[in-house]
């Protein structure tokens, strides 16, 4: 459902430019932190289902996965390099806790 969410960190578990790989029902999803906010991506890369990108490099909001470089927007999934949409979901913090809800 939309509405419901599931508290997957702290804020403060999460270092700023760094992941962490959480389980929400069954999937495994890379919460990013970057400037402050959260953003979080499935962690199977669309292009031969690597299930790595929590390892991936960042470049401002664009994640490269380190299997064979093709780079998605944290924000919407979207392809900057290569093809196919990754999963992203939707992210809320609610006092200092890092809370993952539907797929967008």
């Amino acid at each position: 459902m939309p509405d419901q969410y599931v508290r997957v960190a702290s804020l403060n578990e999460i270092p700023e430019g760094r992941s962490k790989l959480v389980n929400v029902d069954g999937d495994d999803i890379a919460v990013w932190r970057i400037g402050g906010k959260c953003y979080a991506i499935n962690n199977v890369c669309p292009h031969q289902h690597f299930s790595k990108l929590n390892e991936g490099t960042l470049d401002g909001l664009y994640l490269t996965c380190p299997m064979h470089g093709w780079t998605f927007n944290l924000e919407d999934g979207r392809p900057k390099t290569g093809s196919g949409l990754a999963k992203v979901y939707r992210v809320r913090i609610e006092n200092g806790e890092v809370l993952v809800g539907a797929q967008l």
